[in-house]
Parts: structure tokens; sequence; C-alpha cells
């Protein structure tokens, strides 16, 4: 087995240490660099090789998404497992649209590391056991439109940002209320807050 030069970008140095004390254990499994922020990761992508990335998505200067997306357009080649408290299903979906590679939940044990990264090295995609099976009854295009509202855009800023007229806008807001059963947009950001966090 050749070794796999892995990444860490989690900005918990506790966390980071757990994580290096299991793959320390075993000779093909080097840790060539961890980091706190995206910026670094991606100065240290330029200059170094990297076969697997652990990727956390809350970080202090990004969303690990976005790292995601920046990875997987000029490093092709890494596999990159998404390392996340969130365990909701529109997490993994938005991961897996944008290439991920797996999806591990940070409350899985961490003893099952190892294995995760064979498995994705392998070509094979893992999702955590713990991700919620409920999927949000919305299209990526009502996501997008209510993320920017929690964002704090108008609907007549929402409508500019994506391009696409208010009343578009407004029809796929009421889409979302009815199935969510509610009076208006404030009680439906409230909803889908609390739904995401399950």
């Amino acid at each position: 087995m050749e070794s796999i030069k892995i990444a860490i970008l989690e900005d918990h140095s506790v966390v980071t240490e757990g994580i290096i004390s299991v793959l320390k254990t075993n000779p093909f499994f080097p840790v060539v660099g961890e980091f706190r922020t995206g910026e670094e990761l991606l100065r240290f992508l330029e200059k170094r090789e990297v076969d697997f990335l652990l990727l956390d998505i809350d970080l202090p200067d990004c969303n690990g998404l976005d790292i995601l997306k920046e990875v997987k357009e000029k490093y092709p080649k890494i596999k990159v497992v998404i390392f996340s408290l969130h365990g909701s299903r529109i997490y993994v979906e938005d991961a897996l649209r944008l290439k991920a590679d797996g999806y591990m939940i940070k409350s899985d044990p961490i003893s099952h590391l190892p294995s995760v990264i064979q498995a994705v090295v392998r070509g094979e995609k893992y999702i955590s056991e713990g991700v919620s099976k409920e999927a949000l009854p919305f299209s990526p295009f009502q996501i997008e439109i209510i993320n920017l509202l929690i964002l704090g855009l108008s609907q007549n800023e929402v409508s500019e940002k994506i391009q696409k007229s208010r009343k578009t806008v407004e029809y796929h807001l009421n889409q979302m209320r009815t199935k969510f059963a509610c009076k208006n947009n404030n009680e439906l950001i409230s909803k889908y807050q609390k739904e995401i966090q399950k």
C-alpha cells in the first residue's frame, strides 16, 4: 500500500490533535499539513502535493464548501471528505453536488477515519450513518433563495442577485411557505433553520 498524504483543515486544535493521534498509528497515513483557515490550506496546495483532505465546513475565514469547490476545480485528484457537526441531509447534498468524496459527522467515532480514508481512496463514496434521512422538500434553487434571505437580502435584492424576476422569487417563496405551513418569510426562515440543525 502506498502512503496517502493527508491534509486537515479544522479550526479547533483539540479536534485536530485527536485526528492526528489516530492517523499516526498507521505509517501509510502521513499528515503533511494541518490548517486553521482556508487561505492557509490554499497557499499550501500551491506548493505541496496532497492525496486526501479532511475538511470542516465552519471555518473562521470562509465556508468549507467554498474551499471544497475551489480544491476540486484546481486539484481534482485530491479526495475530499467533509468533517462536520452538521448532520442535516441538506449539507450532505450540497457537499456531494460540489464533488465531495465523503461526508463524516464529528459525532462519529474518530477511530473510523482510517477505513473512511481507504474507502474513499479506492473510489468509493462514504456517507456517515448519522446523516439525517429526511431530505428537505426544496430544490437547490429554492434553497439558494432562502439562504440569501437569511443573509439579510430583501426579495428585490435576491431577484437581482440570482438574475430572476421578483415574481419568480415570490412564486418559489410561496411554494416553500406552503410546504412548511408558514404565514410569512420570517416564519419560513425560522422553520428552515430548525430543520437544517436536525
